[in-house]
């Protein structure tokens, strides 16, 4: 585009076929983020189950040092043991006990990425809730969050 005496700008003029180029263009863009959306929609559904899992710990840590055990269940511990994409998060082993506890948050089945649909992802402590490990459970680990991944 080149400007005028007057100060306007020149039509720009394209042809059929500068005009197709710049459409297939704009296509192969649109085709890869769209592909690159889709690869992260999972990593996003499982960091709301972290973050449930993530929001137990404190008041679980608090529990078990004035009572020297795990509580029997996060119902009254916690807020939300669910969310949009998070079934439930639960205690699946230790309740009640004075060893290891174990919280599993189980993903939904519906309205969810397929690589996350129905799986597990696991947080474990076993010296009273100061320190919380992320495992797996059922999902694969490529799917899990880089805070999950074997290191």
């Amino acid at each position: 585009m080149s400007e005028s005496a007057e100060g306007g700008l020149k039509k720009f003029k394209v042809g059929w076929r500068g005009f197709l180029a710049l459409l297939a263009t704009i296509l192969r863009i649109a085709v890869v983020a769209i592909s690159s959306y889709g690869d992260f929609t999972h990593f996003a559904q499982n960091s709301e189950a972290i973050t449930l899992m993530a929001s137990a710990k404190a008041p679980l840590g608090e529990y078990f040092q004035q009572n020297e055990k795990w509580p029997e269940d996060l119902d009254k511990m916690v807020e939300n043991t669910s969310g949009r994409f998070t079934r439930s998060v639960a205690i699946t082993r230790g309740a009640g006990g004075a060893g290891e506890i174990e919280l599993t948050a189980t993903m939904r089945t519906e309205d969810v990425d397929r690589r996350v649909r129905g799986k597990t992802i696991l947080m474990v402590s076993s010296d009273g809730g100061k320190t919380w490990t992320c495992k797996r459970g059922t999902m694969a680990e490529e799917n899990l969050p880089a805070s999950c991944r074997k290191k």
